[in-house]
């Protein structure tokens, strides 16, 4: 999810805010049907690549 407006985007995975250039510096992005998206840690970014659509599931309720 790119910034839009000065927020954040979120972790889809737990639902924290990330700031994308420190996920970025890390290498924790992914991009999933052309959209990018931020974690906040490696494991997130690995359930993410693991299922991403059951992260972008509508009915999923992130929780940290």
């Amino acid at each position: 999810m790119e910034t839009t407006m000065g927020t954040l985007p979120h972790d889809p995975v737990c639902g924290m805010s990330v700031e994308p250039a420190q996920a970025a510096a890390k290498g924790l992005v992914a991009e999933h049907a052309g959209v990018t998206y931020y974690f906040c840690g490696r494991g997130c970014l690995l359930d993410f690549r693991d299922d991403p659509d059951h992260y972008l599931d509508p009915n999923y309720a992130p929780s940290m």
